[in-house]
Formats: C-alpha cells, structure tokens, sequence
C-alpha cells in the first residue's frame, strides 16, 4: 500500500465562463469540482492504475464533508484527521479563449495538537505501507516539522519515502534523507537558494543531494526535460510533445507512474520512463 499525506488540501473549482469581465454580473456555462493537493493527486493516479493508496492529511468544516464525499465518489480511499478550521477552497475562472484565472482562499490552520494526531496517524499505518508520500506545502508553522517526523518514524521502519514539497518544510524533511526527493525547477530554487542555469547545475545539484544520504533525487522543469539521479546512475528524460489540456497534478501524476513502476519491482530507468508517460 502506499500512503500520502497532504497537509493542505483544497476544494478546486473550475468555473467556465465566455469572457472574464469585471465588476460585471456573468453566468456559467459549466462548473467542476475536483478535490486538490499534491498527495491526493498521486493517490487519484495510483487508483487509476489500480495500485492500493490511502490518502489522509487535514481536512475541516463543511469544505471537509465534500471532500470525503467526492474522494468516496472517485473511489480513492481516505484516512483524515478532522481540525477545527475550514478547509480552503480555490476557483479557477476557465474563458472560452484559453485564458485561466484562479483565486485561492488563505490556508486553514492547524494547532499543534491536530499535527500530533496526523503524525500519530501515519505512524500507525507505517507497518502496512510500502511508501509513505509527503507531498505539498503545509498551512502554517504549527504543521512545518510534520513532514520531517513522518519520515523520520518511517526511516526508522525501514519504510520507503517521498517528500515532494518546497521551502522550509521540504528543508527539515530532506534531513531525514527520504528515498525520493521530488520538486521542480522553480522550488528547488526557491528551497535551496541555488540557481539552475544548465545541466552542469543539475549535476552539481544532484551531487550534493545524494552526499545528503537521499537515495533518488527529480527534479521536473514543466513540459521540459526531466532530470534523475541515483548514487549508480543519472538520466535526463524528455517528455513527448502533446497539446496539454490541463497541466495542474502533472508532476503528481508522474510521481505515481514512477511509484506504480516500484511496486512492479522496476529499476529507477524503467520507473522514470512510465512516469513520465504518467506524468
């Protein structure tokens, strides 16, 4: 089984409309609703590829009831833990030209007590779980170490990981040296302070990472090439040209084709190319 956790999960709406205008009362040709985060993203893949995930994290409020409803509606097992704050909501406006506009609400907050629970949580599934998958970014700073204590109790477990997150968060969990660190370009950037300007960057990055004690390190650049590396071996993988629909959980997706790879026994190579088609 594979778990993930997302500390701050959203309920996305697209709304469809012709033409954006403000300050103008408009109607809607079309609403979705899909449940967002980055670990509920590759729990939704891995369903599809028909591979056991459970998902948890935080959810609240009314927000949190719909949520359990349309994870329950796409068969994507669950395992929350319950906070007193509401859960965000986020809308994205879709014109008829192609022009997308999204206004999120602020992140909920969590107390420390609540981060407790979910670390108590995950710890407790850890004997079931072939990974446990941190992905995301955290609400507040009550939740910043949460990461790094689940892959802390998994390492000590002999439990695989993945943290696939940016910043101060993704900062304290790479200490504990997960199996994967996963993030794009951009985050890696923004995390580490680090420019990549070429592929000479991706190596010198690489070789820092793995001399962290991090066994498999990807970084992802959009519909650009992907760079991997293992302590053995490196790879650039070049995703084919596609007329992208939609390209939000793209790397979540790919995430999970590289893990669906890892359950099937795999090597890093065979694992990264399937990803990438995932992706």
């Amino acid at each position: 089984m594979i778990t993930t956790v997302t500390l701050n999960p959203m309920l996305d709406k697209t709304v469809y409309v012709d033409t954006l205008r403000r300050g103008a009362v408009q109607r809607a040709s079309k609403i979705e609703m899909v449940v967002g985060g980055k670990g509920v993203n590759v729990s939704r893949q891995l369903t599809r590829l028909g591979t056991e995930t459970v998902a948890t994290g935080f959810i609240g409020g009314e927000v949190g009831t719909l949520i359990e409803r349309l994870l329950d509606e796409e068969g994507i097992a669950r395992d929350f833990i319950r906070i007193a704050g509401m859960t965000r909501e986020g809308v994205t406006y879709r014109e008829s030209d192609g022009t997308v506009t999204a206004v999120f609400d602020p992140p909920h907050h969590v107390t420390l007590r609540e981060t407790q629970q979910l670390v108590e949580r995950v710890k407790s599934v850890i004997p079931r779980s072939d990974w446990i998958v941190c992905s995301g970014s955290s609400p507040c700073p009550q939740a910043d170490d949460a990461f790094a204590s689940i892959v802390q109790l998994a390492s000590e477990r002999s439990v695989k990981t993945v943290v696939d997150s940016y910043g101060l968060v993704c900062r304290n969990a790479a200490r504990f040296k997960p199996t994967i660190l996963k993030m794009n370009k951009d985050e890696y950037e923004q995390t580490f302070g680090k420019k990549i300007l070429g592929q000479s960057d991706y190596q010198a990055v690489f070789d820092e990472l793995l001399r962290q004690g991090i066994s498999c390190c990807v970084i992802t650049d959009g519909p650009r090439a992907l760079y991997a590396a293992t302590s053995e071996k490196r790879w650039k993988v070049t995703p084919p040209r596609i007329n992208s629909v939609n390209p939000t959980g793209s790397g979540d997706s790919m995430l999970a084709g590289m893990l669906y790879g890892y359950t099937h026994d795999w090597n890093t190579e065979k694992a990264l190319r399937f990803g990438v088609a995932a992706g």
